[in-house]
């Protein structure tokens, strides 16, 4: 039977992403097999040759860097270091790490299950006695790092052997195979093909051809005619209802055993051959990176979802291991940036934002989000705020809360800034040395409120000057306390103040801010009596003072008049 070029259209968030992947895939190898259209690809059967491998290929040279195969091959650089300057600036710390990457990487690594699965496909386990004759060097008290080189050289030379085993074709394809299987994969998809813990073949490069790929070029080459059913997702022709959606993670349900999800207990809801393929595909689209996923659903064209969540992928890669907790949500803020300056068709349609948390080793979710062209608006006036906020931690019942990421999950959320805003000046003045922040990020924070704010009808005739202006009141009236040797007192007085701040009581705040100007033998400054007429510009001006007033105190003072 003749194959006529097949056409795969756009579909839901799930499929979208498989498509992005399948489109990755196919073009990491051959650029010019698949024909991109306004909301549909075409390409002929051709495209599915071989196609296992360059499943594999594609993923593993995407992720390669986080997986455990690289943690072990990548200390050769540290090898030849300490080969090409004969060991002579090896110390203690060099020792130390060897240890380390003895210990916690190559002992552990090399005897997990995955690997000793791995090492059957190959048919070798040459690599389990190497792993017998490594250990850590211990150094004794008292004792020179040069009295242990020879055992640090005798270490060294079993690694060596050890890395040239890993770095062999057929292992590297294996090992790195199965790290993607589980660091990656499994985010998308379980429980069939190769993550079926039942499944008989041991060679998941023929697992999946045989789940995936030849039932769907069976499909493709099959006479359709007297076919009764239809595709959930595309509508086309199918002979059973076998194909179910239940291995998508948190999608779909098994219908052997949970007939009452479906209405009156008939499951109508299945999938081609050809759709499941795609689904499969989906590691390839969605952008993952230490254990979070983000992808971009911008439906309005196949190319414009293929520029964001590459450009996305790019860039969450580009920021490198130091900014591990942020760098997701930082290449997202930066493409969404980069595409709305470019006038990327956000004048005509909101985008949906999909991320992926994995929460423990058996726990995950997903976590939806619309994007308004008035919140994009707001998330690209606020990036210079935002930017300043990447490395600020606050802790909170013994967690390490990121900032940033809180930051940005509240705008997605379409959710104002003020009880963080609260949390941030508080723990900065009842617990200042177990928090990264100080008053300046708090004012970033501030702006960015004012921001959304005002792409919500808010405060559209002020300007982000409050804050500045907010701010330099607290810091003068600390300063004036400390003249007058009573700065201990201020501490109370900002949680008086937050207080008032919290259940929105200008009475309370005001009382509490006349005694302490009367007090310094002061005026009230004039911006809190502009201030009353408006509530969110009272809660975002009294914020800024709060934050000036736990501000540390300067040799120079600010900038600005008193």
């Amino acid at each position: 039977m003749k194959i006529e070029t097949l056409k795969i259209y756009m579909g839901d968030w799930q499929f979208n992403a498989g498509l992005v992947g399948f489109i990755n895939i196919i073009q990491h190898q051959d650029i010019d097999l698949i024909t991109i259209r306004k909301n549909h690809i075409e390409f002929k059967a051709e495209c599915l040759e071989n196609f296992s491998e360059k499943y594999f290929s594609y993923l593993t040279e995407t992720y390669k860097p986080y997986t455990s195969w690289y943690k072990i091959t990548s200390y050769k650089e540290n090898i030849n270091k300490y080969e090409d300057s004969d060991y002579e600036n090896f110390d203690e710390k060099n020792l130390e790490n060897l240890n380390n990457y003895i210990k916690n990487i190559l002992k552990k690594q090399i005897k997990s299950n995955s690997y000793l699965a791995a090492y059957e496909l190959i048919l070798d386990k040459s690599v389990l006695d190497m792993e017998k004759n490594l250990s850590p060097i211990k150094l004794k008290k008292g004792e020179s790092i040069k009295t242990v080189l020879p055992e640090v050289k005798e270490q060294i030379s079993v690694i060596n052997d050890t890395i040239d085993f890993f770095n062999r074709d057929e292992t590297k394809k294996y090992i790195l195979g199965k790290n993607i299987i589980y660091q990656f994969i499994k985010n998308s998809w379980n429980g069939v093909s190769f993550l079926n813990p039942q499944t008989k073949e041991k060679d998941f490069y023929e697992d999946y051809n045989r789940y995936f790929i030849n039932p769907a070029l069976e499909y493709i080459e099959a006479n359709k005619e007297k076919y009764k059913f239809n595709c959930f997702l595309c509508d086309s022709e199918m002979k059973d209802m076998n194909n179910t959606m239940s291995f998508l993670n948190h999608t779909g349900f098994d219908t052997s055993r949970k007939a009452s999800h479906a209405w009156n207990f008939v499951n109508d809801i299945a999938i081609c051959d050809l759709c499941k393929l795609i689904y499969s595909c989906m590691p390839a689209g969605i952008t993952y990176a230490y254990n979070k996923g983000i992808f971009v659903n911008e439906n309005s064209s196949i190319e414009n979802l293929i520029k964001i969540n590459n450009n996305l992928k790019t860039r969450v890669f580009s920021y490198g291991s130091n900014d591990r907790d942020s760098n997701t949500y930082r290449a997202l803020i930066n493409s969404i940036e980069k595409e709305y300056n470019e006038k990327f068709s956000y004048e005509l349609a909101d985008i949906q934002i999909v991320r992926y948390e994995q929460l423990s080793s058996d726990q995950d979710r997903y976590k939806f989000n619309i994007l308004s062209k008035n919140l994009i608006e707001t998330i690209v006036k606020s990036k210079k705020y935002l930017t300043y906020l990447t490395k600020t931690y606050y802790s909170e019942n013994g967690n390490t809360v990121n900032i940033y990421e809180e930051t940005v999950d509240r705008l997605f959320s379409n959710q104002n800034m003020y009880t963080l805003i609260h949390k941030c000046i508080l723990y900065k003045n009842s617990n200042p040395n177990q928090n990264y922040y100080n008053e300046s990020h708090i004012f970033n924070l501030l702006k960015i409120n004012i921001e959304y704010l005002k792409g919500v009808g808010y405060l559209e005739k002020h300007e982000l000057d409050i804050v500045d202006k907010g701010g330099k009141q607290g810091y003068y009236l600390k300063l004036a306390y400390k003249e007058k040797g009573s700065v201990d007192k201020v501490n109370g007085i900002c949680y008086r103040l937050l207080n008032s701040l919290k259940t929105s009581n200008q009475n309370s705040f005001m009382d509490t801010l006349i005694n302490c100007y009367l007090y310094v033998k002061k005026p009230v400054p004039q911006i809190f009596m502009e201030s009353l007429k408006d509530e969110d510009v009272f809660k975002n001006v009294g914020y800024a003072f709060v934050a000036g007033l736990t501000g540390e105190i300067k040799d120079k003072n600010i900038e600005g008049d008193k």
